[in-house]
């Protein structure tokens, strides 16, 4: 066998060995054809044989031509059994005169048996990853409304009662979603000083439209433009078409490795990555493509083993490197925003300022090469970069770019202040907003590497004096003029995980501000995990330290021991036991002390949740013996669908309303978890569901009378993001009957005649002793009977005091 290796795409390719025929001259059996000689001239005839190529059975006798010592197959043969035809041929080709092909004849078994090169064959395509079957998301008109409520009091009482609810409305169908968000504000009692500080401030206001087909998603009202790893976002009152690819969850955007080889025979071909097995198919021989191997980041190690019917076995491990920063070749992504400035956000609820529009896009060119772009107009401002994402083979991903920005009069507003008073050297004012008009320009440079034991990642950016973007806009603002980022971590095995950091920036007053991180974790006995962390700043005196040590106590919740050292040298030591509060309902909980050496500062906090299908509540306290602090809250929703009112806990992305007619106490399950039962209505909401993803809805019909009709009791379907879709199980009571029908001289109708009411469409048919099911009943039937014996037709009626269940009619007579 012979193994060759080409990235990218990374192939294998493997040739399987080949048994050459021995040329054994065959006992004619009784019954059975003659195998051809060589020395003896046989007649033209018409042999029909099973057709095995590489050991492959095609199973059915087909007629093959014998001729002149030669076999003869037509081209649709050829086709069949998978041989190239690349030129007009003629009608039949001599298979044994075929350059490269050994044919020999089985004549015990019928079968003639064919060895082409491998390489002919036709190419397998294996998906490791297969894609969902493409569904559009369902939804439902319907309105929601989440709540946080939170309130705090002081201790002594005298002190201000604060009071906040941040809300949410959404009202979505297929139109798409219309969404809104803000917080209320106030306490008690009022005080001149802090009434400013009361009210209602708007957060986001907006309308989202997504198209699943093209994944693209439409934006109208509050947004956050697109934005690159070396550019920045910014907040705009406008619209925007951006491509958004989480409709498609089983999409994998970046590019795989492929693997490829060749088999002589048939054989099973297992995949490992990493020594774990993704992927085991069964192949015909020829040569074959591994597809999309499991969704993976970084270097790792692939093994293909294959093995013949015999037990043989080849493995080939190949290196490979995969990132998921980049775009496979073809795909794009980009977003396209433009509107007014958003000002004082969370501040004020309507504060916009200048038009302006930004937009970034990449694009994939290879599977090792992704281009980035950027651009941003303003009418004193503009702005264009450019950018790529290299894979070096099995080494990493480089990244760059380049910015250029050209700014004029009015671009910015004059600053009044310093921007960091904490500093002597900061006391300089920046320059006048007059002087920094101009060209200026941002370089970037970056590096990452990570594999299943080590990563690390670099970024530096360097900014000219003049250089500015949408960020800083109509602002006193400065943008940073130099950062270098520096992160990476080890895993030590069974011994933990080190972790460090090095952050170095330098703004546009020339302050420069160096942090550096190390970090320890490890697992410890029980389950348990202990996790340390050193952070100081460098230039500085003083450091931070921290040191964790959480123990998991099963059902009854989790604990946690920490020592923490302040810049200052003032260590904290403290305690926490939690639990949360399951799920599906429940009680949990919070309890920490604190204590601080230096001041001998005590610190404890007691909180506790109720958690029930409606809503969650909570209620605590926290500070120290002379000042506590008491507080509450209340989350939840409300959904408004189908002309009624349900509260849940508070949903975040998508729900549905799972609806059984009317029947209550059904059990309703979520992708095989059971979340509840319908209520006295038939129905029940579940708050959780995974938008674009095709789940599972399913109810048990165990509970369920015996008089229904129950279509289906499973249902796989996507709801649309933040929205609501209702899953009607359309449960209906059966009104039926057992009727035995005879005609005039009190014979049994003969079996299989067919049962009519109205049109040509029978309901039923005649049993056995003339017994007839009938569904859908009313209380006064008109049967038209057509006999099986002889096609005549005869009339019957009968009459119900109810159509309720399923009933015995009796006998009625046919005339």
């Amino acid at each position: 066998m012979i193994i060759r290796f080409r990235l990218p795409p990374l192939s294998v390719l493997i040739y399987g060995s080949i048994l050459l025929p021995s040329l054994i001259p065959l006992t004619i059996l009784g019954g059975s054809l003659p195998p051809p000689s060589t020395s003896t001239t046989m007649p033209d005839t018409t042999l029909y044989l099973e057709l095995v190529v590489n050991d492959r059975n095609f199973g059915s006798a087909v007629p093959i031509s014998y001729r002149n010592n030669r076999y003869y197959l037509s081209q649709s043969q050829l086709r069949t059994i998978g041989l190239p035809i690349s030129e007009p041929l003629a009608p039949e080709i001599a298979i044994d005169n075929m350059a490269g092909v050994n044919v020999k004849y089985d004549g015990e078994n019928q079968r003639l048996l064919i060895n082409v090169p491998s390489e002919w064959l036709p190419k397998q395509q294996i998906e490791v990853t297969e894609q969902d079957d493409f569904n559009l998301a369902q939804s439902s008109l319907g309105a929601l409304f989440n709540y946080d409520i939170y309130a705090t009091q002081g201790y002594p009482y005298s002190s201000l009662t604060h009071f906040s609810a941040w809300t949410e409305q959404r009202i979505f169908d297929r139109f798409g979603l219309l969404s809104n968000t803000g917080v209320y504000r106030t306490h008690f009692p009022s005080n001149n000083n802090t009434d400013d500080a009361k009210g209602y401030i708007r957060f986001d206001t907006q309308w989202q439209k997504n198209d699943e087909e093209h994944l693209l998603r439409y934006s109208a009202g509050d947004l956050i433009t697109g934005a690159l790893p070396w550019s920045s976002a910014i907040r705009l009152g406008g619209i925007q078409i951006a491509r958004h690819f989480a409709i498609r969850p089983d999409l994998i955007t970046y590019p795989l490795p492929q693997f490829s080889g060749q088999a002589a025979v048939p054989s099973t071909v297992d995949l490992y990555i990493d020594n774990f097995r993704t992927q085991s198919a069964n192949i015909n021989p020829g040569p074959f493509v591994i597809n999309n191997a499991p969704r993976i980041n970084g270097a790792g190690q692939a093994t293909i083993v294959t093995t013949d019917a015999l037990g043989r076995q080849i493995s080939t491990s190949v290196p490979f490197y995969v990132a998921s920063t980049l775009l496979k070749p073809g795909v794009w992504d980009f977003s396209l925003s433009g509107g007014a400035l958003r000002r004082n956000y969370a501040i004020r609820s309507a504060d916009y300022g200048e038009m302006v529009a930004s937009g970034v896009v990449r694009y994939g060119t290879t599977p090792w090469l992704t281009l980035e772009g950027r651009g941003d107009i303003a009418k004193e401002m503009h702005v264009i970069g450019g950018g790529v994402n290299f894979r070096m083979g099995l080494l990493g991903v480089l990244n760059s770019a380049y910015s250029i920005s050209n700014t004029s009069n009015g671009a910015f507003n004059n600053v009044a202040e310093p921007l960091n008073t904490n500093n002597a050297t900061s006391n300089r004012l920046p320059p006048p907003a007059a002087s920094r008009r101009g060209r200026g320009n941002q370089r970037s440079l970056g590096y990452s590497y990570s594999n299943a034991f080590f990563n690390l990642n670099a970024q530096h950016i360097i900014s000219s004096d003049e250089y500015s973007d949408l960020a800083n806009y109509k602002t006193p603002s400065l943008l940073s003029r130099r950062m270098t980022q520096l992160t990476g971590s080890l895993s030590l095995g069974s011994y933990g995980t080190v972790g460090s950091g090095y952050f170095d920036v330098r703004d546009a007053l020339g302050e420069q501000t160096r942090l550096i991180n190390i970090s320890y974790s490890t697992s410890l006995l029980r389950n348990s995990n202990f996790y340390s962390a050193l952070n100081r700043e460098l230039g500085r005196k003083g450091y931070n330290v921290q040191l964790v040590w959480s123990i998991p106590l099963g059902p009854r919740g989790s604990s946690s021991i920490s020592a923490t050292r302040t810049n200052d040298n003032q260590w904290i030591q403290q305690l926490n036991y939690s639990r949360s509060a399951p799920s599906n309902g429940g009680l949990g909980w919070n309890l920490a002390y604190a204590n601080s050496t230096n001041n001998n500062n005590q610190y404890q906090q007691a909180d506790i949740v109720w958690r029930t299908s409606m809503m969650e509540s909570r209620t605590g306290l926290y500070g120290n013996s002379n000042n506590y602090n008491y507080w509450g809250g209340l989350t939840g929703s409300l959904v408004v669908m189908n002309r009624s009112v349900y509260a849940s806990n508070m949903i975040n992305d998508a729900f549905a309303l799972v609806s059984t007619n009317g029947f209550s106490n059904i059990p309703v399950s979520y992708e095989n978890q059971l979340i509840g039962t319908t209520n006295a209505k038939g129905y029940l909401l579940i708050p959780t569901v995974a938008s674009y993803y095709q789940a599972k809805f399913q109810i048990d019909p165990m509970n369920l009378p015996a008089d229904v009709m129950l279509p289906n009791v499973e249902r796989r379907l996507a709801i649309g993001e933040r929205s609501g879709y209702l899953i009607n199980f359309p449960i209906k009571r059966i009104s039926a009957v057992n009727i035995r029908i005879t005609d005039a001289s009190g014979q049994d109708l003969p079996k299989g005649s067919a049962i009519y009411t109205t049109g040509n469409i029978p309901i039923s048919y005649v049993g056995w002793d003339g017994m007839v099911y009938i569904e859908q009943v009313a209380q006064l039937n008109n049967l038209r009977i057509i006999r099986a014996d002889n096609g005549t037709q005869c009339y019957s009626q009968f009459k119900l005091k109810t159509t309720e269940g399923i009933q015995d009619a009796g006998t009625t007579v046919c005339r």
